[in-house]
C-alpha cells in the first residue's frame, strides 16, 4: 500500500487520467534503474497523455517474486493485462519494468522502451542517499534483496558501509549491470531508446517523436524527484578503491552506453557534485 502522505496526490492523478483520451498508437515502457529519470520520463508528457510512474509497484513486485520462485508466470501476466486495459497508459515508466522485460515483449510485442542510464559512479552515491532517506514498503524491502542479495559479505575497504546497514557496493553494481544489460540484450535496436539521465531534457522532442506524440511544447518539468540530501556513505571510501571497482564490474557495459565514460572522470564528478 502507497503510505498516506502520497494517497491525495495519486487520487488526483488517476482523476486527471480521466480526462486524457485513452492510448493510441504504441506503448511505451521506461526500463532505466531506480534514480535514472524514470519519474521524469512519465512527468515530462503528463500533461498530453496518461503516464504513470512505478504504477501498482507493489502489486507486481508480487507476482516477479513469484514468478522468479515458482516459475509461474500467469498471475504476472492477468496483472499486466488487467493494469493495461485499467489504466491505459502511454507511457509505463519504473525501475520495476527492467524485470518485465520478457513479459511485456510476449504481452505486448509491438512495444517500445526507453532505458535512461546516468553514469554509475554518480548514480551509485545517489541510490545510497536515497535508501539511506527513505522508508520502503515491505514490498520494496523484499525487492531489494532480490535485486541486491543478502546484505552482507562486505571488503574491509566497505566496513563503514556494512555498519549503516547498505549492502555491498558490487552488489549496487550488479542491479546497474542487470538494468542496463537486459534492455541492451532483450529488446531489438528499432523498439529501443537509450537516453543518459541529462539528456532526457534537451532531447524531449526527439523522445515525443519515438512515442509517437508528434510535436509538442516543451515540458514544463525535465527533472523530477531530485534528491539533494546526502547520506555521505561514499565519502570513507577511497578514490582507487571505487575506480577499480567501477572498472572491474562496469566498465564494457559502461562505454558501451556511454562511448566516453571513464570511471576516473565519473569519481570525480561524483566527489564535486
Amino acid at each position: 500500500m502507497p503510505q498516506l502522505k502520497h494517497i491525495p496526490a495519486i487520487l488526483n492523478k488517476q482523476l486527471r487520467h480521466m480526462t486524457k483520451p485513452r492510448r493510441q498508437g504504441v506503448r511505451i515502457f521506461g526500463l532505466g534503474a531506480s534514480k535514472t529519470g524514470t519519474h521524469t520520463l512519465s512527468d515530462m508528457f503528463e500533461a498530453h497523455v496518461r503516464c504513470g510512474h512505478e504504477a501498482d509497484a507493489n502489486r507486481l513486485i508480487g507476482h516477479i517474486l513469484h514468478k522468479a520462485e515458482t516459475q509461474d508466470a500467469g498471475p504476472l501476466h492477468r496483472c499486466l493485462q488487467w493494469r493495461d486495459r485499467i489504466r491505459n497508459l502511454k507511457i509505463d515508466s519504473s525501475s520495476v519494468n527492467a524485470y518485465l522485460i520478457d513479459d511485456l515483449l510476449t504481452l505486448f510485442p509491438d512495444s517500445r522502451f526507453i532505458l535512461t542510464v546516468r553514469s554509475p559512479g554518480v548514480w551509485l552515491r545517489s541510490m545510497l542517499d536515497h535508501s539511506a532517506l527513505r522508508d520502503p514498503t515491505d514490498a520494496w524491502k523484499r525487492f531489494r534483496a532480490y535485486r541486491f542479495g543478502p546484505r552482507s559479505g562486505h571488503p574491509p575497504q566497505e566496513a563503514h558501509l556494512n555498519e549503516a546497514g547498505f549492502y555491498p557496493i558490487a552488489a549496487y553494481l550488479g542491479y546497474w549491470h542487470q538494468s542496463v544489460s537486459a534492455a541492451l540484450d532483450r529488446v531489438s535496436d528499432g523498439q529501443l531508446l537509450v537516453l543518459r539521465t541529462e539528456e532526457i531534457g534537451p532531447r524531449a522532442q526527439e523522445i515525443a517523436e519515438f512515442c509517437g506524440l508528434g510535436a509538442l511544447p516543451t515540458p514544463d518539468r525535465t527533472h523530477s524527484y531530485a534528491n539533494r540530501f546526502r547520506s555521505g556513505a561514499l565519502d570513507g571510501i577511497e578514490d582507487a578503491y571505487l575506480i577499480d571497482m567501477l572498472e572491474t564490474h562496469l566498465g564494457p557495459l559502461a562505454r558501451r552506453v556511454l562511448p566516453d565514460w571513464t570511471p576516473q572522470a565519473d569519481v570525480m564528478k561524483l566527489r564535486k557534485s
